[in-house]
């Protein structure tokens, strides 16, 4: 066998090995020959490696075999073995966490976007990240990498952001700049794209391969995951639901691209359901408020909610309808207000689709964004551990 293909094979039958460790999170050597259909001598030399190189930890004894005989040493995996940064390069806030390879937070800061964007929000950055690694007490040897995620149309293969108003960025080189400060790999993408692969890796779309997140809030914008793979479109911009026109009267009197909105934004999202009341009231109201006074049966209140969650719905409809989706998930400023977008897209949903489809409310948080940014990190990056 040529030398490069054997070392090929036996990169794979690692990442297989290292894979089924994780996910059975306790099994023995021979219960992995078994379930891979290795050879015992393939599965102990990779697993001594493995050893060796701290991807895994020996621990207690298995059950015994039937026959009473030695109960076999057990293998798990050390997700401690290395650390990565996830960045959440937001339009208000910065957020910024250390992960392990589990995705577990070990610590997280953020802070202000918009007055650090005039100094320079990239030394703020390496400041944040410089103060997390001290209080941890480990060095970028102990780094894989870092994902950031950013609100805008990104070239992730040349990590130009092409557009980002929410930052005022036009063709700006972020990967550029992140690597004069930062000497290990660096994978950018737009913020939606890593939410989506947060909730596959670890939040409701696990074990998902057809999964659509919808953030709904300042504008609307989605991530797609098809066949187990993140679909960016041959421009980076797949996803732009806010674009998508959901009321062909209403679009007569719509201006395209206004104020730097999409149609379904222009009526649905955050900032636009604040300003159609704000208009209609004469006094200024955020969405929050405008879903408190919807509660408190306010009509003008009433008919704005109403006309938007029908559009957003049609627009999930439409979603539904072309990618059959397992699961659609909703996050973002908007989706707090669940309970009140719940009752009403699923009558529409299920009016218009050809097949049903559950759709949820993200369970992530306010760190939401730094475990998709390392789950960018692990799914770009080139290393032994998959996810």
């Amino acid at each position: 066998m040529h030398k490069g293909n054997s070392a090929y094979i036996k990169q794979m039958n690692s990442k297989l090995i290292l894979k089924c460790i994780i996910e059975e999170e306790s099994i023995s050597r021979a219960s992995i020959s078994k379930k891979l259909s290795l050879s015992k001598p393939t599965v102990s030399t990779i697993v001594d490696q493995l050893l060796k190189d701290q991807w895994i930890y020996e621990t207690g004894s298995g059950e015994s075999s039937t026959g009473g005989g030695r109960k076999p040493i057990n293998l798990k995996f050390n997700p401690k073995k290395a650390y990565i940064l996830g960045v959440d390069i937001g339009g208000t806030k910065v957020a910024i966490g250390i992960t392990d390879l589990n995705g577990n937070i070990i610590t997280y800061r953020n802070f202000p976007t918009q007055e650090n964007l005039e100094r320079d929000i990239f030394t703020e950055i390496y400041r944040n990240v410089d103060s997390m690694k001290g209080e941890l007490d480990i060095d970028d040897s102990r780094i894989l990498g870092m994902g950031v995620g950013v609100p805008g149309v990104i070239n992730v293969e040349e990590g130009i952001v092409y557009e980002a108003p929410a930052l005022k960025w036009k063709r700006f080189p972020i990967r550029e700049k992140m690597h004069k400060l930062f000497d290990f790999p660096i994978y950018i993408d737009n913020d939606v794209n890593i939410s989506v692969l947060g909730e596959h890796w670890r939040g409701k779309g696990q074990q998902k391969n057809n999964l659509i997140y919808i953030a709904i809030g300042t504008g609307i914008g989605s991530g797609i995951i098809i066949n187990g793979e993140l679909y960016r479109g041959s421009n980076y911009s797949a996803g732009e639901i806010g674009y998508m026109v959901t009321d062909r009267v209403y679009a007569k009197r719509y201006h395209p691209v206004y104020d730097g909105y999409g149609f379904l934004e222009s009526v649905a999202s955050g900032s636009s359901i604040g300003k159609q009341l704000s208009e209609r009231i004469g006094k200024e109201v955020s969405a929050k408020e405008v879903f408190k006074l919807y509660k408190e049966n306010n009509q003008e209140a009433v008919e704005v909610i109403n006309f938007a969650i029908e559009n957003l719905a049609l627009g999930i409809a439409n979603y539904v309808s072309l990618f059959d989706p397992e699961l659609i998930i909703l996050g973002g400023g908007v989706s707090e207000s669940y309970s009140v977008i719940d009752e009403k897209i699923k009558d529409i949903i299920e009016r218009f689709t050809p097949k049903r489809c559950e759709v949820v409310q993200t369970t992530f948080g306010k760190e939401a964004g730094v475990v998709g940014a390392v789950a960018l990190f692990l799914k770009e990056f080139d290393t032994i551990f998959d996810i």
